[in-house]
């Protein structure tokens, strides 16, 4: 017995005691609850605390060497998401620095590009890109078209002006349809609403399952659980109960700092349903503390139980439907990212935190959750009190 059984009265107190104890003892198995996760989170955050991809590098293959191909060249490098870092002679030096990641596309310039607009003909630029950085191509290509639209809108305006068109006129027959975009729930497009938002409760479900099972499973390899029932009475519900209490409280509080630091001092403020949202995030945390339970309530083995949070947890993010819309992944990856709590949650929070929904909206996917949390939570409490108290369930790694 060691020193955190040592002395622990029985019943509730008792038991929350020596939880206690056994916390402070453990210099790493506090930080799981406090430090470990904050520092990680912070990381992840300053990897997208910038929001939006600025200055990308591109190269320009200019072969016309004008006026009018330096003036787009000037624009390019003027727009927010792009940074012309070279102009090269060939397509082999351009794809040289490509593939160094120097830069993650060129744009290929004609040598009749000025001729040909000032004749009041079309010229095609070539527009080649890494398509391996999607987010990236993606910015890119954006500023690139803006920056050659705005380019051929100024040439052919300014052609029909000198015509005697009046301004107005030549704008409306250059654009017949103008097309308005406004981006909704996400107005910048930025990284850090679209993946640290979503990544933080990502990594936290990892930690709630990891402390779950080693909390457990240290009783069953130790063969302590005579000593943790004891200080509980022989009630099962009130061990594993201890077990789960200071975890609960731990990353309830984590996910509450989360959602303060983000909705006040990075301005992402809750725009639908505070208390909808408060809500998910409770029964996200209880969900996964029922899933940490029933892992190694099924195995009675730390090792296995781990590398079942593992097989579980760690993909989790991929299943979840921010990288890839749910609705177009192939059934059985659908039914599988159904099957996660965390893809339930990220709706949640989606809907209340950005898209402003009031709390309607996600009865559905809350009632998910409370079912994971219940059903995963039941089902590990019954396996360990009919499988865990015998002799031939310890010591197992």
């Amino acid at each position: 017995m060691n020193d955190a059984d040592k002395g622990q009265g029985s019943g509730q107190g008792g038991v929350l005691a020596r939880e206690w104890a056994r916390l402070r003892g453990d210099f790493w198995d506090l930080g799981m609850l406090s430090w470990i996760p904050v520092l990680l989170c912070a990381i992840l955050w300053l990897v997208f605390s910038a929001g939006i991809a600025r200055d990308l590098p591109i190269v320009v293959i200019d072969n016309d060497n004008s006026t009018l191909s330096r003036q787009l060249t000037r624009w390019l490098d003027a727009s927010p998401g792009v940074q012309v870092a070279a102009k090269v002679a060939s397509s082999d030096d351009a794809l040289h620095q490509l593939r160094e990641r120097t830069a993650f596309g060129y744009l290929v310039i004609p040598g009749d590009f000025e001729r040909k607009l000032l004749g009041g003909r079309q010229a095609t630029v070539q527009w080649l890109y890494n398509a391996q950085f999607s987010s990236h191509a993606g910015a890119l290509l954006r500023d690139v078209r803006t920056v050659s639209t705005t380019l051929s809108a100024g040439i052919e305006m300014t052609a029909r002006v000198k015509k005697g068109m009046a301004p107005l006129q030549a704008a409306a027959q250059f654009e017949p349809i103008r097309t308005t975009l406004n981006s909704l729930y996400n107005e910048n497009i930025s990284y850090e609403a679209f993946l640290t938002l979503a990544l933080i409760p990502s990594m936290l479900q990892i930690f709630i399952v990891v402390a779950i099972v080693t909390s457990i499973g240290r009783e069953l390899r130790d063969g302590t659980v005579p000593q943790w029932l004891a200080t509980a009475q022989g009630s099962w519900l009130r061990a594993v109960g201890a077990k789960l209490l200071f975890p609960l409280i731990a990353y309830v509080v984590l996910a509450l700092l989360y959602l303060l630091f983000f909705s006040l001092a990075r301005g992402w403020a809750v725009a639908g349903s505070l208390p909808a949202l408060l809500l998910s995030m409770l029964l996200l945390v209880l969900a996964y503390c029922g899933l940490g339970t029933l892992l190694i309530a099924a195995t009675l083995s730390m090792r296995l139980a781990l590398s079942g949070a593992a097989f579980i947890t760690a993909p989790a993010f991929a299943f979840a439907g921010q990288a890839f819309p749910l609705m177009a992944m192939p059934p059985l990856a659908r039914a599988w990212a159904e099957a996660l709590p965390l893809t339930h949650y990220l709706q949640l929070q989606t809907k209340y935190w950005l898209a402003g929904a009031p709390w309607r909206y996600g009865v559905q996917e809350m009632l998910i959750l409370a079912g994971f949390a219940l059903g995963c939570g039941a089902v590990g409490l019954l396996l360990l009190a009919r499988r865990a108290n015998v002799p031939a369930a310890w010591g197992r790694t």
